[in-house]
């Protein structure tokens, strides 16, 4: 089964002065099992194509399938949003509970888990985020921005979803919880799930994801491996090539003769690079 994306289109505020397209016939298909980073500038649809994934807007044309369901079929909706775990940019926002245990539960007793499945779904997604135990007895809201978001993606993982669905979600990590975080994502591969992450970062698209698609101005502008996303011109789509890339390409600009890198490495600008 798969996320499949057939031709679809989104304008928001349709037939007012304030109308725009997002998302412009747009196709592609999300395999079980598959790691996919989608790219692109601020702006570009990325964020779009997420909420369209999760039924929370539904195509303006075309047709977005999760595992043969319409999200655009309201009955269906409730078993679409079980299978898919969306954490958006800054899902701590949205926390209510008093205690951290009460705000990672309340998803899977929405999705009809008992209490004693409930219980173990907490702490397994506590442990899988890094979390120590003792966390599930605080106040959320007294958490470190770190310890906030780590709570907000425990508090999907715990509903058990199929995809595993990320808009942003290494924005206010520290260097060390963003390492747990693509090793959590890892675990969850190996498992057989789906992950896919909007990013704004190449390095991280190729280093941690095997496929790659890039939205540029509402459109499928690139789809394929991970690793020939550097072939692409980035700079047009809004987007940097990783810190060593962009090196390379200055050192062979400089030099045009590549044996020449280790005269040119000592010169001043170099180091401004």
């Amino acid at each position: 089964m798969s996320i499949r994306f057939e031709k679809v289109s989104y304008t928001y505020d349709r037939k007012t002065p304030f109308e725009k397209e997002a998302i412009s016939d747009t196709s592609f298909e999300i395999k079980d099992g598959e790691s996919l980073s989608i790219l692109g500038k601020t702006g570009s649809g990325k964020s779009t194509i997420l909420q369209l994934m999760n039924g929370i807007i539904k195509p303006t044309t075309g047709k977005v399938e999760v595992d043969g369901m319409l999200t655009s079929e309201k009955n269906l909706l409730f078993e679409i949003r079980k299978r898919i775990g969306l954490v958006f940019q800054y899902p701590e926002h949205q926390f209510f509970a008093d205690t951290v245990y009460e705000e990672i539960a309340f998803g899977p007793r929405n999705f009809g888990m008992n209490e004693r499945a409930v219980d173990s779904a907490i702490k397994e997604s506590i442990k899988a985020v890094g979390l120590e135990l003792d966390v599930i007895s605080k106040s959320p809201f007294a958490l470190s921005g770190g310890e906030k978001r780590k709570v907000a993606i425990a508090s999907v993982i715990a509903c058990g979803p199929k995809y595993l669905v990320f808009d942003e979600p290494t924005s206010s990590l520290d260097p060390a919880s963003a390492h747990v975080f693509f090793e959590m994502l890892e675990d969850f591969r190996s498992k057989g799930k789906s992950t896919i992450i909007v990013t704004h970062s190449v390095e991280e698209a190729i280093s941690h994801f095997e496929r790659a698609i890039i939205i540029s101005n509402g459109k499928l502008v690139f789809d394929g491996e991970s690793k020939n996303i550097l072939k692409q011109n980035l700079i047009e789509f809004g987007l940097l090539p990783p810190p060593m890339e962009r090196i390379y390409e200055t050192v062979k600009k400089e030099c045009g003769d590549l044996h020449r890198i280790k005269e040119f490495i000592h010169k001043d600008d170099f180091r401004s690079v």
